[in-house]
């Protein structure tokens, strides 16, 4: 191994000359000014971490388990270069923009991740290592079997090191995971990635983890304001031709704060609010149960129709008597668990997590209630704001 780097969580993780010269690319360099959890920095003072350190993370924990595995060398150095590169397409705040992946360009990071590595200098560098970058692609892309579910899957290493890293940043302990019986209660069996009965607990531990964490730090409110507020001033400033939306997906949080700052109008104000701490407030917040199946179906399908969202937001505020940009309405993705597709191996054959354990069930039903929509504006407007939202559903209708 070419160098050793300390890392809070895992210690020691060694790298090889070849994963040292990928580190070294511009490219993933530019992950060190990344957070890891976007705004949530507002909330939890301390979780300045970056998608640096957790891609360093997974590849550590990537090797622990390729090794548990037994798998070829080969096959050890493509999913442990998989791991390192998996977040490398994320724009600045992380899934803070990923919003706007999915709003402006319907995609996702994983396909930006695919374009960097195809494009950039970092195929140049795994060639001369004498690795084909196609094949890294294949393997996050989801394409590669088992070494896809190591890095994104079930019960990955991706989650593995993301929910004890941020439990640790944000001084929550919920995100506690016992890493050491999972990865070495994970198998492969008829070329699928199971965990054997003995790990169950385990992922029940994982599946418990992510549950708590969710509402907890990644969906927690003031987090999911400063995420709306993000998402309008960058969508205000695309509008008004003041932003590149490509040229945004390769800012930095740096530069998107900065720019940010030396911007006019609603979007500097926006960036004054950031640096000062003056989040817009609660107007209404409505759980998944507060709203009839077909009200909340056709908030849902807000999601697909961004300029329908953004012409209630408008009518919203114009009946208020407010500023446009002022009424934002956060409709979040209908909660799901990838986990709750987790394969036990038992001694009657493979099953589903759900089918062995009792707590899967009530998690399913559970995780509902992390789902709410909510309207937010300025302190100063919430009152004259929430008198008309309080007829959501005729705008919605």
């Amino acid at each position: 191994m070419a160098k050793v780097i300390r890392d809070p969580i895992h210690g020691d993780i060694f790298l090889s000359e070849l994963e040292l010269r990928v580190i070294d690319t511009p490219e993933f360099q530019r992950l060190r000014r990344i957070k890891q959890l976007g705004m949530t920095y507002l909330v939890y003072p301390s979780a300045n971490h970056t998608r640096f350190e957790h891609s360093l993370g997974a590849l550590h924990l990537a090797g622990r388990l390729a090794s548990r595995l037994g798998l070829s060398e080969g096959e050890r150095t493509l999913v442990r270069m998989a791991s390192l590169l998996h977040d490398l397409g994320h724009g600045p705040l992380s899934h803070t923009s990923e919003e706007l992946l999915a709003r402006y360009l319907n995609t996702s990071h994983e396909s930006v991740t695919a374009e960097t590595i195809k494009s950039s200098g970092i195929a140049e560098v795994l060639a001369e290592g004498g690795i084909d970058a196609e094949r890294v692609v294949e393997v996050i892309a989801g394409e590669a079997g088992y070494l896809s579910r190591m890095v994104s899957g079930e019960f990955d290493i991706d989650r593995m090191d993301y929910l004890v890293r941020d439990a640790h940043h944000t001084g929550v302990g919920y995100g506690i995971i016992d890493l050491d019986r999972l990865i070495n209660t994970i198998e492969i069996r008829e070329n699928l990635l199971v965990v054997n009965e003995r790990g169950l607990r385990a992922v029940e531990g994982l599946l418990v983890a992510r549950f708590l964490m969710i509402p907890t730090v990644y969906l927690h409110h003031a987090s999911r304001i400063a995420d709306a507020m993000f998402l309008k001033a960058t969508e205000v400033a695309i509008e008004q031709g003041e932003l590149d939306f490509q040229e945004l997906m390769r800012m930095d949080d740096y530069q998107m704060l900065g720019f940010l700052r030396s911007s006019r109008g609603y979007v500097r104000e926006i960036g004054e609010r950031f640096d000062q701490r003056r989040l817009f407030k609660k107007v209404i917040v409505k759980g998944w149960h507060d709203l009839s199946p077909s009200l909340r179906e056709r908030i849902l399908a807000l999601r697909q129709d961004v300029k329908r969202l953004s012409r209630i937001e408008q009518e919203i505020a114009e009946d208020a008597g407010v500023g446009y940009g002022y009424v934002l309405l956060d409709v979040p993705p209908e909660p799901s668990y990838r986990e709750l597709d987790a394969l036990v191996a038992m001694e009657e054959g493979i099953r589903r997590i759900e089918e062995v354990s009792p707590l899967v069930g009530v998690l399913k039903v559970a995780q509902k209630s992390h789902w709410s929509l909510g309207i937010y504006a300025p302190k100063e407007h919430v009152e004259r704001v929430r008198r008309v939202a309080a007829n959501l559903e005729g705008y919605v209708s």
